[in-house]
This record gives C-alpha cells, sequence and structure tokens, in this order.
C-alpha cells in the first residue's frame, strides 16, 4: 500500500532561518527523523533543533503523520505547550501544503491561533516554509528551511 506521506519518511539534516515580528530573527540546525511504522498507514516524527552558533538546544517536536485515503494528518505536540493538528492533500508526489485545523494550548503557552506548513520533497533534499497566526498577529511567515536525506 502507498501511503501519501511516504515521500517525507527518512532521516534529515540541514539548516534553516527563523523570523517573526515579535522576535530576532535566527538561524536553526534541524534533524528531523520520519519513520514508518510497519503494516500502518503512520509514521512518527521527530524534530529538534539547535542554535546554528552556539549550537545549544532550542525547539522540539514530536508526533505522527498518518495518510488517510488521500490526505495526511499531522499530530504534534512542542515543547513550548501547543498542540497541533495539521491536514494536507498532496496535489503532487512530495508536495504538501498543511493548513492547522486544531490548536490547543496549555494554560502558560503563548497563544497561536493557526498553523501552515508547506513542504516539498525532490529526490533527497526537503524543504519547508511555515506561518504561523500568533499572539494576537495574522499569518506571517516563521521559519524555512532545507534538509537534505541523510
Amino acid at each position: 500500500m502507498v501511503n501519501p506521506h511516504e515521500a517525507l519518511l527518512g532521516r534529515w539534516t540541514g539548516g534553516g532561518s527563523g523570523e517573526y515580528p515579535t522576535i530576532e530573527p535566527f538561524s536553526y540546525n534541524e534533524t528531523l527523523e520520519i519513520t514508518a511504522v510497519p503494516d500502518k498507514p503512520l509514521a512518527r516524527w521527530l524534530s529538534t533543533t539547535t542554535d546554528a552558533a552556539s549550537g545549544e538546544p532550542r525547539h522540539s517536536e514530536v508526533g505522527f503523520i498518518r495518510s488517510a485515503g488521500d490526505s495526511c494528518e499531522l499530530y504534534l505536540a512542542h515543547v513550548f505547550g501547543i498542540t497541533e493538528v495539521t491536514v494536507a492533500t498532496p496535489t503532487e508526489p512530495g508536495s504538501f501544503h498543511f493548513e492547522s485545523i486544531s490548536l490547543t494550548g496549555s494554560p502558560t503557552a503563548k497563544e497561536v491561533t493557526a498553523v501552515t506548513r508547506r513542504i516539498s520533497v525532490h529526490r533527497d533534499v526537503l524543504e519547508y516554509d511555515l506561518s504561523m497566526a500568533a499572539v494576537g498577529l495574522e499569518m506571517t511567515h516563521h521559519l524555512s528551511a532545507r534538509l537534505v536525506r541523510s
């Protein structure tokens, strides 16, 4: 059985940059591991980042990506107290535009009201762009990265 998320499987490493009107721009290194769950239309998702200059740990998110028919559902928990559910229907192999359908925050988390993730895989390169609406701001670019399958 072929699942739409199969193009994402692998261990990806590389770098990216982030910005948002409420923070200083930054650069980061990332390892993203997307591992198939045998005999299920499911994969584990683990992303960890470090500061590009200092190497200090930064963001981490963990969850699952599940193929459901022609679409993919991404369920993530973030270290800053947010859980995210996004859905994408790939228009072509290796191209995903995830849009949030549910975001929930802990009592101490900053408010995030919407997230979009555009992910594209071409051979052994994964590129993504993440935008979010948060802390009273409209949808705004936040992250972009280029990762290579290792």
